[in-house]
């Protein structure tokens, strides 16, 4: 390509000329005229010819200047197609090599997929190869089978079995022919997830919920459309059927975040009908493959899903009632039903984020808390320190929620908010945490739900939303609503919640009392299993973090072995309940983070105050000398009882039947026999006579041997162990 020096020469060459030709013209114009007039005239015309000459050469310079310009006008418009040239050039190839490791990432699937058929089909191929053998066993079997007996007879019937035989084979093979073995992608198999997927307790499915639900005005945005009056189902289904052909990982954050989308356009109009259905659509596809699950689709899911808790948490205090929410004292019970189950379908889905979060590294959870996806004033807000407040808030299906989310994040230093600027310290969620075991959480109403995670506690508000939403038509002959639907007077007056001036007395006080137990018992159920991950929680703290010191205060000390005392007096009032086994199991994790405190303070006598010491001589005392002659004659009565026969229950229903589970073992086993039966069950604790398990016991030793002093111990040991009839040494003193 030419450069602007190549016409460097051409210029100075016309330049030169023309400046000797303005020098002679003005050395011929500074020489004195001494010339005649003749001369004169000839010089006049010599002037002129130099005139012109000039003039042709400046013509020249001036033309040439022009065509230097279009020339260099050409050569950058040149430059520059040659730029946009190479540029549109590595852009393709970009695309390209873009485009070729999609379609390699395309293939790896394919392969895998295949190789997935692959061994699929070869199962299918050993299943029918082995049905086809048995049954042709069985025709020769049926052969072999056949009667001595005359040979017209003989013969006839083994001609009549060999058709047979064929006829079956012909009908194995024209069934086995005829049957279809359908191959499903990932895609498919996560459609068939959505369209399947049911809210725990519930008796539809969610999709059938959402196809009685409808809006007022239409909702467009990504390529997801909710016309008005149509049902919310056919708009999600017509959205999974145009994202079918995306990777599973793409088809899950496209299907997630559309529908968290989707609610939020819903939370934003005052329209709560089809919200908790929604929530629980995303729970279900997180629920589908967790290893498909980004870590961008769990950061902005946690981003949506916590700013609709967050405007929703007030509901959880009791104290605010109509006249302390001024903007909400003209919302319909149905309403205040439905949102109540959209905050725990919103919170089990946080949860479940978490909960598959903790599959990356622990740096991806502490970012979760830092970058503030997951507040921490969330946490405060449904966990306080204080006990009024905690009363008031505390809701079992929302702590039982923060209490896993609290595993989720664990990490080697401790919860994963530590780094937090605006941390809260770990001794008030500890505290916090601790009132679970002293304060009795209430049931409170319109809040008895199972949630998308658990299916334990009361689920009796369910009806509530079964009366909501119509499963045929509604009063009105609609198909579909779009405001939620009045809850049936019938469904209010079952639950017992209607008020007594209303209804007039209950007609069955009967069947009420069993409602109102049956309310109690499973919520009973739940608290325990709330509290039995509490103190799996805190030991895992311990074991992660190998420190003990956030359980060193005296509060905390002084809560701990309260709770192991209160735990035990519930024993020994009910001890044939069905909740013993879980007591027992919450009193040995007890037991055991007091030996991880005493074995790293080397004692625990001054961490505790004067009087928790004295609980501490009681509880330990009735779990280290726990094991005593009832025990053994509760044993040998048990042998006595399953030698004759009795296979019911004897002592603990629970308790028993839990140890034949963990030994699998039945009544009808042949192999067990009585003596072997009884010591499999006598082997289970059950708080009275067998009362704790071995390894419990040994740590109590071990806890009251740092406490006491030698002569303390042995007055403990006889006053424990004294049985009259026995000897006694002090017979020995004369007096």
């Amino acid at each position: 390509m030419a450069s602007d020096s190549e016409f460097d020469d051409d210029d100075d060459d016309i330049l030169l000329a023309l400046e000797q030709v303005r020098s002679r013209q003005n050395t011929r114009d500074g020489t004195p005229s001494t010339s005649l007039s003749g001369t004169a005239n000839g010089n006049k015309t010599d002037d002129l010819q130099t005139k012109s000459r000039v003039l042709d050469v400046e013509n020249t310079v001036y033309r040439t200047q022009g065509e230097i310009s279009i020339l260099r006008a050409q050569l950058d418009l040149l430059q520059r197609q040659k730029h946009d040239e190479i540029k549109q050039l590595v852009d393709a190839q970009e695309a390209s090599r873009l485009r070729d490791e999609e379609k390699m990432q395309a293939l790896k699937f394919t392969i895998q997929r295949l190789e997935d058929e692959k061994r699929f089909l070869n199962n299918e191929v050993r299943n029918l190869a082995s049905f086809k053998r048995r049954r042709v066993d069985s025709g020769r079997s049926e052969d072999l089978s056949t009667t001595t007996e005359s040979p017209v007879s003989k013969v006839s019937r083994s001609s009549g079995t060999q058709s047979h035989s064929e006829t079956s084979e012909n009908s194995s093979r024209s069934v086995l022919a005829q049957r279809v073995i359908k191959i499903q992608n990932d895609s498919s198999l996560f459609t068939d997830h959505i369209w399947s997927h049911c809210i725990n307790g519930s008796r539809r499915s969610t999709l059938k919920y959402l196809s009685k639900i409808c809006l007022d005005d239409d909702i467009q945005f990504d390529g997801f459309k909710v016309n008005a009056k149509m049902p919310v189902s056919t708009a999600i289904t017509e959205y999974l059927m145009l994202k079918k052909s995306l990777r599973l990982d793409d088809l899950i954050s496209d299907f997630c975040v559309t529908l968290c989308t989707f609610v939020e356009i819903l939370v934003s109009r005052k329209s709560v009908l089809a919200v908790p259905f929604v929530i629980s659509l995303i729970h279900g596809a997180l629920s589908f493959r967790s290893s498909a699950v980004s870590r961008d689709l769990i950061k902005k899911l946690l981003t949506s899903l916590c700013t609709i808790v967050s405007d929703s948490v007030f509901l959880l205090d009791s104290t605010q009632d109509e006249n302390d929410i001024v903007h909400y004292h003209d919302v319909p019970r149905q309403v205040m039903v439905l949102e109540k189950f959209a905050l725990i379908c919103a919170l089990d889905t946080v949860e479940k984020l978490m909960v598959i979060a903790s599959q990356f590294d622990q740096s991806f959870i502490k970012s979760l808390w830092d970058e503030d996806y997951l507040s921490l004033n969330l946490l405060r807000s449904c966990l306080p320190e204080n006990t009024e407040r905690f009363k008031n808030v505390s809701q079992i299906n929302v702590i039982f929620n923060f209490i896993e989310i609290l595993a989720s994040s664990l990490t080697e230093s401790g919860f994963a908010y530590n780094n937090v600027k605006s941390k809260a310290s770990n001794e008030s969620i500890i505290n916090s945490l601790l009132k679970i075991f002293l304060i009795e959480l209430p049931i409170k109403e319109d809040f008895m739900f199972y949630g998308l995670n658990r299916v334990v506690g009361n689920n009796f508000d369910f009806d509530k939303i079964e009366s909501i939403i119509p499963a045929t038509e509604t009063i009105l002959k609609h198909s579909m609503i779009s405001i939620p639907g009045p809850i049936a007077d019938d469904v209010l007056e079952e639950k017992g919640f209607m008020r007594q001036d209303t209804t007039g007395g209950s007609e069955n006080p009967s069947s009420e009392s069993h409602l109102c137990f049956e309310l109690s018992k499973l919520h009973e159920i739940h608290l325990l299993h709330l509290r039995l991950k509490v103190t799996s929680l805190l030991e895992s703290y311990v074991m992660t973090h190998l420190s003990t010191k956030v359980l060193e205060s005296k509060e905390c000390l002084k809560s701990i072995i309260r709770t192991i005392g209160l735990e035990q007096n519930f024993i020994m009032k009910l001890p044939r309940s069905d909740t013993v086994p879980m007591r027992i199991q919450i009193i040995a994790s007890l037991v055991r983070l007091v030996s991880y405190i005493c074995s790293e303070s080397r004692g625990i006598t001054g961490l505790i105050y004067p009087e928790t010491l004295y609980e501490i001589y009681i509880v330990f005392s009735r779990i280290a000398f726990g094991s005593n002659s009832l025990s053994v004659e509760a044993h040998n009565f048990l042998r006595r009882i399953r030698n004759n026969g009795f296979y019911h229950p004897v002592f603990n229903a629970s308790c028993e039947k839990k140890a034949r589970e963990i030994n699998h073992v039945t009544y009808s086993d042949p192999k067990v026999l009585g003596n072997s039966l009884a010591d499999i069950e006598s082997d289970f604790p059950n708080g009275l006579e067998f009362s704790y398990e071995n390894e419990t016991v040994e740590i109590a030793r071990e806890i009251l041997d740092s406490c006491l002093t030698r002569e303390e111990a042995d007055n403990l040991y006889f006053n424990m162990n004294h049985d009259e009839g026995k000897f006694d040494e002090m017979d020995l003193v004369v007096d």
